[in-house]
């Protein structure tokens, strides 16, 4: 009945904007939420069956199965947090389907003492997601990776009802729930030239990508506006990926600081580079959370920067867990080195769920066993 009375009130006014919106969380209200919560440290969590998104949630592909046996695994590794990438056009094609199927979702999270941030924006991947059957591998980092929304979302503004639509659907289904942690409205916005996964710019010309950019800098105001709408009880965010060196940079970061309750960033850089980052991000006296970081053949690695995060109550969320269809144990396209036939990209498990490294295991352990 739980299930069927949050889907009845998500489907109903997800658009209609509440008389309880609220504004972006003073400091104060910020680390006053923060005091109350757990540690937490995870992973980017995208199942192994999965190659994107869409296979990770439509009906023909979603897998509680393997979902519940991976959460067995966080536990037992230490992790109490993940963060996940929903899809567009699942919610569109079955908002009810889905809702039941993310429900169960959380319901697993939390028998193994999971907190989930929810991730719904994301330019990173190709521009030709669709339902139905996904791509296999080809060999190369997250290869079948998908955009949403689309270029020609993104691009026409008189089409964001689709995108209001999706992003109020999931909120106002959980606007109130302590399982979710975080809402990750829109991963990396504006990083249109992303160069990760091979192809996926194929065809972009610059004055297209100047507009679209664009666009990425209005959809943040608009979507900010969508989720506060609904008076969420966790925080919302914005993540900033790249530092502040042009001015387009500058005015994106900008933005995403003024409208994001808590701080987060991604850093695939070492741990000198990454906490010289930190250090400018701290004069804002909020939490932090760095939701993406752990490249090894990068010098991002698990032993010292999640002892970095620990000791600097930064939130941790590196990327891979289980080896599996989207690959990224392999380096990022453009990064290939002499090092990547020995050395894994992301990852920590194989796909029989032994450790690619067993001392990373232990340190993982360690860290977040210590109670200092």
């Amino acid at each position: 009945m739980k299930i069927k009375s949050l889907i009845i009130g998500a489907l109903s006014l997800v658009v209609a904007s509440t008389t309880f919106a609220r504004d972006v969380w003073t400091a104060e209200e910020a680390n006053a939420w923060f005091d109350k919560q757990p540690y937490r440290a995870g992973v980017n969590y995208i199942p192994a069956y999965a190659i994107n998104a869409i296979e990770i949630w439509q009906k023909e592909t979603f897998n509680i199965e393997v979902i519940e046996k991976e959460f067995a695994l966080l536990q037992k590794t230490g992790f109490n947090a993940i963060r996940v990438f929903l899809n567009d056009l699942v919610v569109h094609d079955d908002p009810k389907g889905f809702l039941e199927r993310f429900e169960l979702f959380l319901q697993k999270a939390d028998k193994y003492n999971i907190g989930v941030m929810v991730v719904f924006f994301t330019n990173g991947g190709k521009d030709d997601g669709k339902l139905g059957k996904q791509p296999e591998p080809d060999g190369t980092h997250n290869s079948g990776w998908k955009k949403q929304p689309s270029y020609s979302i993104l691009g026409d503004k008189s089409k964001w009802g689709y995108l209001e639509f999706y992003v109020k659907t999931v909120i106002k289904a959980h606007a109130k729930d302590p399982r979710i942690i975080c809402w990750d409205i829109f991963n990396e916005p504006g990083n249109i030239t992303s160069v990760h996964i091979a192809g996926a710019e194929k065809g972009l010309i610059q004055k297209r990508i100047e507009y679209l950019e664009d666009c990425c800098y209005d959809l943040i105001k608009e979507s900010a506006k969508w989720a506060r709408s609904l008076d969420p009880i966790q925080p919302i965010t914005f993540g900033v990926h790249r530092y502040d060196h042009t001015p387009l940079g500058k005015k994106l970061n900008d933005l995403q600081y003024a409208e994001s309750d808590i701080i987060s960033y991604h850093s695939y850089a070492n741990l000198l580079i990454q906490a010289n980052f930190v250090k400018k991000l701290k004069r804002f006296n909020k939490p932090l959370m760095c939701k993406e970081w752990m490249g090894r053949n990068r010098g991002s690695t698990i032993n010292p920067i999640l002892g970095f995060h620990k000791k600097n109550r930064i939130w941790s969320f590196m990327f891979g867990f289980v080896a599996g269809k989207i690959e990224t144990w392999r380096p990022w396209k453009f990064d290939e080195n002499p090092l990547s036939s020995d050395v894994w990209f992301h990852d920590l498990y194989h796909a029989d769920h032994t450790p690619y490294c067993p001392e990373e295991i232990a340190y993982i352990k360690r860290i977040l066993q210590d109670k200092k």
